[in-house]
């Protein structure tokens, strides 16, 4: 297999690592605005509608994110070395 063709397929994993980060980023972003509205909304019941599962999701995905954000680190340095 030739660099260029090393290249190629990194390239396109890169690009499939970059995608799955920016969903990821927008279901944290979309979780984190339904826990807010959950919050608020809890303001006017006795008991809170705020699962513990909202917020370890939410804490999940950005453990989620910090790993996508270093696997590009890597193959940017990965492909840097070729």
């Amino acid at each position: 297999m030739s660099i260029d063709a090393i290249r190629a397929i990194t390239a396109q994993a890169r690009e499939q690592v970059l995608a799955a980060h920016h969903d990821v980023g927008a279901a944290r972003d979309r979780l984190e605005d339904a826990v807010r509205t959950l919050t608020d909304l809890s303001r006017n019941h006795s008991e809170s509608l705020v699962l513990g599962e909202h917020l370890h999701a939410v804490e999940r995905l950005g453990e989620c994110l910090e790993l996508l954000a270093g696997s590009l680190g890597h193959i940017d340095s990965f492909v840097a070395g070729l």
